[in-house]
């Protein structure tokens, strides 16, 4: 395995604390925006402010067939007016778009996507999240509405209910009408939290969990957003990524090297599982272990219970930002050091590893035996898992 400059980790542990007192406007949008997958497309979001549906249904029988483009890039440079937009891009995307079904009013919407984005501005009070709402199967921009401050997570949908979390610390539910291109209203007064939301919220029964950078986990009612723990939770470190909830247990990792067990009920520390390096990616898990993974280079698997199940941690190429991805018996990882690796579940032996262009932050997405990675370049690239071939590549900032 090619050797990296001992130096890297530390570079990124570095630009994390800088990050998070400037806020993540002042940087690139590029590689942290990412990637949707349903059924045979995949949704592509670039830093660039476009989005663009693929079609991938020819991956599976042609594992040289270039993905044909269904709809987009949109906003379009000309036409836009047609497709419902005024804007000539959305602005800076640093999440994934969520995609869902809602239902309002006893009506069925048509499957949407949903995206946050914001321009820089030289005054943090002028910064405002544009929200928008796209239809998934034609591109048609159904709405757009705004929100104050920062947005740079992906929304959680739950029924009809949107929660959007803010750099600013707020959490955000807009309920959605039954017209599809109506502006939503709010559903209940925004939750304020003592830090930085930089992760989606996680929906377990009617609950809401959720990180942030004051070193806090929240619970909170999807009903009327009203706090469901009687004390304020805190961790040892940031929580950057979205908790894992299982059973009932909420799961997170923080920047002080360690994961943390909660009753999901209480709020109450079950345990603690100590790391060598910052936990920023969110939690993997295939129900019975759980998969983490530091900016160290170092991939863990636990119990559920908290105890190592590999005897030994792997080591791969570099920093891990983005959330493995379980594929059948393996554990995919990307590195901030172009490179994918592909792990035995059971006992963490690196099985293959491919090389892409560029260093890869945004969590990646997988369908049957692919998995799909977009670098920071805005280039996707398809990976078949079994055959261990890279299938495509897509340049999303064409």
């Amino acid at each position: 395995m090619k050797c990296r400059p001992q130096w890297i980790p530390f570079l990124v542990l570095l630009l994390v604390p800088i990050l998070a007192a400037c806020g993540m406007d002042r940087f690139d949008a590029n590689g942290w925006s990412g990637l949707t997958i349903e059924a045979d497309t995949l949704y592509v979001a670039s830093g660039e402010g476009h989005l663009v549906a693929l079609d991938i249904s020819g991956d599976a029988d042609n594992d040289r067939n270039y993905p044909a483009v269904i709809w987009g890039p949109f906003p379009p440079n000309e036409g836009k007016e047609v497709f419902g937009y005024e804007e000539d891009r959305f602005g800076a995307i640093y999440a994934a778009p969520s995609l869902g079904t809602f239902d309002a009013d006893g009506v069925t919407g048509s499957p949407t996507l949903f995206l946050a984005t914001y321009e820089d501005s030289e005054s943090d009070d002028d910064v405002k999240a544009n929200f928008f709402a796209v239809d998934a199967t034609t591109g048609f921009k159904n709405w757009s509405t705004s929100i104050p401050g920062r947005m740079v997570s992906s929304p959680t949908l739950v029924g009809n209910t949107l929660m959007l979390g803010t750099s600013d610390g707020f959490l955000y539910s807009l309920a959605l009408e039954a017209a599809e291109r109506s502006v939503p209203r709010a559903a209940w007064r925004s939750f304020e939290s003592d830090g930085k939301i930089w992760s989606a919220a996680t929906a377990s029964n009617g609950i809401l969990y959720f990180g942030t950078l004051g070193h806090t986990v929240h619970a909170v009612n999807v009903e009327d957003g009203t706090p469901v723990w009687d004390e304020e939770i805190k961790v040892g470190g940031a929580v950057v990524g979205s908790p894992l909830v299982i059973g009932e247990t909420v799961y997170v990792g923080a920047l002080d090297r360690k994961i943390y067990a909660l009753d999901a009920a209480t709020g109450k520390q079950k345990w603690e599982f100590q790391g060598d390096n910052w936990f920023w990616a969110s939690l993997a898990s295939d129900g019975t272990n759980i998969y983490a993974a530091t900016l160290g280079g170092t991939v863990y698997a636990i119990d559920l219970g908290g105890r190592e199940i590999w005897v030994t941690p792997q080591k791969v190429s570099g920093p891990i930002l983005a959330t493995p991805v379980i594929l059948s018996n393996t554990l995919i990882v990307a590195t901030n050091e172009k490179q994918i690796h592909q792990l035995n579940l059971s006992d963490g032996r690196e099985e293959w590893y491919w090389a892409v262009g560029e260093r890869v932050r945004a969590d990646m997405v997988s369908q049957g035996e692919r998995v799909y990675v977009m670098d920071i370049e805005g280039v996707v690239h398809a990976l078949n898992t079994e055959r261990r071939i890279k299938v495509w590549t897509y340049d999303s900032q064409k």
